[in-house]
């Protein structure tokens, strides 16, 4: 139960680490209310209309949404900027520009929740500050004198934002393109000349994708297959070219779509689908790298053999988690989320599955190393831990091994990967060592003759390893006397093995027969003393 009870504390902190600093934020939810509250955030009044600077929701709405061509109040966006910071023309110029970058970079109206807070403090600096994107750490607004407005040091930096965000041909582009927001002939809210850029940006994108489509499959490949490059020709580049020629007209849409200026509703439906599409082909094109990953390991281990054929589907495996997991973090990132928080949870995560899991990861470890050490191979005859018999199957978990008593044993693999594995069936060769005896009696010359023989038929045996064995007198028993067959067999298996000590057995009792060598036996000879003769012959004296 408290092993239980300490992977639920683990987790319980992981979520806490994720999801910290909403909480933080919900508590300053307190002293904030509904958005057309005009009594709470002190809505005023120019140019009869109403706007208000009293939080950095109030503040953020303004400045955008009096810049849309429905609601087009530049005089009314320029009063976010502090007063010092240049005229009204000059502020004016400055909203539009920001309105511009904020395009550029994927930041709508409706993309974020701003707080609500009048006294809204930055959890990290502590300040009344806030940031609006990461992607521009220099922009913030911040409480001046009771109201949201962009700081002096941000105001200073937008127009060199803007140059670097905007290439020199398309500031003015932009800037006039702007200019015909407010310009009539719109059908179903957008401009006649974005109606015909749209639609030309969609012919643009289908001529594209085929033809890369065409170029791959016929100049590429051709290319290839000259190159004796049959492989990546024929396996490689039909899954990766559709991915990457939809990559690139992602990219291409997403970054031409600020330029045209579209309501921002539309620039926010278009930024979020070209997002989706985007993420969603590169998911598929990591996942089809981890596959030709593996393909080219398979290949390679084909001709080495350095990696064992069963570590294929396992590193499979492996390598499409992590381009999944790579691949949603990836998604999560560029729709804005601030995936090191989510990294520290699942590492924490991780390591309270790992302690839940820890049997089960450690044989899964343990088949790894089986399968990359190679210790040994299904139909090995093995002894692990005083347990012998063949390797029947090496699974992820376990290894089967079928005893001599023809009983199946299992053994974890984690088990297998901290034992002493003798690996009989890798022998190179297999020993014989026995003792033949002969009585006491034998002539040493016979004894010579049959030793010479024995080595003979060694040599001859076809099975036998000829450059070292023993065949020599070797000592007196109680009964005979003995000598020492030390000999190595060249064989393949335990059935081959015994096939050949029979053959070499054989040719022994043959020798032995034809040189009428007989083999001894235990054997005990008692010695009776004759006591009653000894005792006859004094009663005669």
């Amino acid at each position: 139960m408290s092993k239980h009870l300490s992977y639920l504390l683990i987790f319980i902190f992981s979520a806490t680490r994720i999801f910290g600093q909403n909480t933080d934020s919900n508590k300053n939810d307190l002293v904030s209310s509904y958005p057309d509250d005009h009594s709470f955030y002190n809505f005023l009044m120019l140019d009869s209309v109403e706007f208000s600077l009293s939080s950095p929701y109030h503040t953020m709405h303004t400045h955008l949404e009096n810049l849309e061509e429905e609601n087009y109040h530049p005089n009314i966006s320029a009063q976010i900027f502090p007063l010092s910071s240049g005229s009204l023309k000059e502020r004016k110029q400055l909203a539009i520009e920001l309105k511009l970058i904020y395009t550029q970079q994927g930041i709508y109206i409706n993309s974020q929740d701003y707080p609500l807070q009048k006294n809204y403090i930055d959890p990290n600096t502590k300040t009344h500050r806030y940031n609006i994107s990461p992607r521009l750490p220099n922009i913030y607004i911040e409480l001046q004198d009771g109201r949201w407005k962009y700081s002096r040091y941000s105001t200073n930096l937008i127009h060199q934002i803007f140059e670097e965000t905007y290439p020199s041909f398309a500031r003015k582009l932009v800037i006039y393109t702007s200019s015909l927001q407010q310009m009539k002939g719109k059908y179903f809210g957008i401009k006649l000349w974005q109606w015909i850029t749209l639609v030309s940006m969609l012919i643009i994108s289908y001529l594209f994708y085929y033809l890369t489509i065409w170029f791959t499959k016929r100049i590429l490949t051709s290319i290839f297959i000259k190159l004796k490059q049959e492989r990546i020709a024929k396996k490689i580049l039909p899954k990766l070219r559709r991915p990457i020629a939809m990559i690139i007209l992602m990219l291409a849409w997403y970054y031409i779509i600020p330029f045209l200026l579209l309501p921002s509703n539309v620039s926010y439906g278009f930024a979020i689908i070209t997002k989706l599409i985007f993420c969603f082909y590169l998911i598929i094109l990591l996942f089809r790298v981890a596959d030709i990953s593996v393909l080219r390991i398979g290949t390679y281990s084909n001709r080495s053999e350095a990696i064992d054929q069963n570590l294929i589907p396992v590193l499979k495996v492996c390598f499409r988690i992590i381009a999944i997991s790579a691949g949603v973090l990836l998604t999560l990132y560029f729709f804005g989320y601030d995936i090191t928080h989510i990294i520290t949870g699942i590492s924490f995560g991780g390591v309270a599955i790992a302690f839940a899991a820890q049997d089960t990861l450690k044989n899964f470890i343990g088949s790894v190393m089986i399968f990359a050490d190679k210790p040994f191979e299904v139909g090995d005859w093995v002894n692990i831990k005083g347990q012998e018999g063949i390797v029947e199957e090496i699974g992820f978990r376990t290894t089967r091994i079928r005893t001599f008593t023809n009983s199946l044993l299992n053994i974890p693999n984690g088990t297998l990967s901290d034992s002493d594995i003798d690996n009989l069936g890798k022998r190179e060769f297999r020993r014989f060592k026995s003792y033949l005896s002969v009585p006491y009696g034998t002539p040493p010359d016979k004894i010579e003759q049959f030793i010479k023989a024995i080595k003979k038929a060694i040599d001859d045996h076809p099975q036998t390893r000829k450059d070292f064995y023993e065949v020599r007198l070797n000592k007196f028993s109680a009964s005979s006397l003995d000598v020492l067959l030390y000999v190595f067999f060249i064989t393949r298996d335990w059935s081959e093995e015994l096939q050949a000590r029979e053959y070499l057995m054989i040719k022994i009792l043959r020798i032995a027969e034809t040189m009428c060598v007989d083999f001894a036996f235990p054997t005990q000879t008692i010695h009776i003393a004759n006591d009653n003769n000894d005792q006859d012959s004094s009663d005669k004296d």
